[in-house]
């Protein structure tokens, strides 16, 4: 009796003017719901084979009675997707809305069944760590239209990723030219060379800079003929800036896809070097025997020249522009995500401004990419908060192993 007085001091303060909420109440194993029910003290519905009682609260919250025992439940905070206990079962608010009738007090609710669905996605994936919820099923009827699945209208969501700056080093980097000496025809051999650098995103915007060295070719550029032979690259080092934007959407779940495009410059001076044959002037008064020059009709102080094949070397920079597009598919779950990018070379100007000598005349040399397409592989993992550790591979037109660390934002 004593616990009685309470409640019914409880249920005598309650005021006709309040605002009140409709809710529903689903069972969290089994997600039977049942509902509308309205907050109204002194209102009665029954769950999980009770009854209850709406008892006075203050703003924000809710209190249960049991209609046989007068047990009270609570406080809880009316909020949704918030948990509660109500005897020995426990329930979520499935749905909270603002109560539109006349009369608070009737009974509304209905027994529906409630269905599973994926947690709400926040804005950044590594912060998606929500267990899956229930979400308020079909309340019954008997109208057969209303069984009806009506078709959603599809449109694209928009995802934004997390800013980020991450550090990196590229041990491994390898790219194919085709190369020609006078525009003739030469070998495919490709430059190898280590990178180091900074790159960030934002917004879709994306950007990175950084040093290269070690650059060089283990083959020859052509083939070797009586004129040259062994012309070679090495000793390479340089600078390269890249940028690019991509439109990132939802597909379901973790999966999402983006399409954009990309601008890269990289130049790279190096070291090329060969045996080449050419003509060195020589004058005849330097041979020891000077009486056998001019009986052959040859003066001793005239020049002369002297063909032999000699070792050369020059420097020569590699400049390369590149505008292309890549369409890309990620995973990302809370602390790790993979994706793969398509990325072909819309347009694509290399130049190299050596001269080798050939006998009597200079030889220019040109290269050119011999794949405009690579496909890269991305992944990433945060071993702590706001740290994240990223690795690439990438095949086709550039062969890369590249290694980060940074942070997010």
């Amino acid at each position: 009796m004593k616990r009685v007085l309470p409640l019914l001091l409880l249920l005598a303060l309650s005021s006709s003017a309040a605002e009140f909420k409709s809710f529903w109440l689903t069972e969290a194993v089994s997600g039977r719901t049942v509902g509308p029910v309205v907050n109204k003290p002194g209102n009665r519905f029954s769950l999980g084979g009770r009854e209850w009682i709406v008892l006075q609260s203050r703003s924000g919250e809710i209190n249960f009675a049991d209609a046989a025992t007068l047990a009270p439940e609570g406080p809880y905070d009316l909020v949704e997707q918030r948990m509660i206990d109500l005897g020995p079962a426990s329930y979520v608010f499935t749905r909270i809305e603002d109560f539109s009738g006349s009369d608070p007090e009737a009974d509304r609710s209905v027994v529906s069944q409630a269905s599973r669905a994926p947690a709400e996605k926040g804005r950044h994936p590594w912060s998606q760590d929500l267990p899956e919820r229930w979400v308020l099923g079909p309340v019954p009827t008997t109208n057969p239209g209303a069984y009806k699945e009506m078709a959603e209208p599809w449109s694209l969501e928009p995802l934004e990723l997390s800013p980020e700056i991450v550090a990196f080093v590229e041990p491994f980097r390898r790219v194919q030219y085709d190369w020609k000496l006078d525009r003739r025809s030469g070998n495919k051999e490709a430059i190898k060379m280590m990178r180091a650098g900074v790159a960030g995103e934002w917004h879709g915007f994306s950007g990175e800079a950084g040093l290269s060295t070690g650059g060089k070719t283990s083959g020859t550029l052509v083939d070797d003929t009586l004129a040259l032979s062994g012309l070679k690259l090495d000793g390479g080092r340089g600078l390269f800036l890249a940028a690019a934007y991509d439109y990132r959407f939802r597909i379901d779940g973790g999966w999402s896809a983006s399409v954009g495009g990309y601008g890269a410059y990289e130049r790279v001076s190096l070291d090329v070097s060969a045996r080449a044959a050419w003509a060195e002037a020589k004058k005849p008064k330097d041979e020891p025997v000077v009486v056998e020059l001019e009986s052959e009709g040859i003066a001793p102080d005239a020049v002369i020249a002297d063909y032999g094949f000699y070792p050369w070397g020059s420097d020569v920079t590699l400049s390369e522009a590149r505008l292309g597009a890549a369409v890309s598919i990620r995973y990302d779950e809370w602390y790790w995500g993979l994706g793969a990018t398509f990325r072909i070379e819309c347009l694509d100007s290399v130049s190299a401004d050596a001269s080798v000598p050939v006998i009597d005349e200079r030889q220019e040399l040109d290269a050119d990419r011999s794949q405009p397409v690579t496909l890269l592989f991305t992944g990433w993992y945060s071993p702590a908060d706001n740290w994240v550790i990223e690795g690439h591979l990438a095949f086709g037109g550039e062969t890369t192993l590249r290694i980060g660390a940074g942070l997010f934002f």
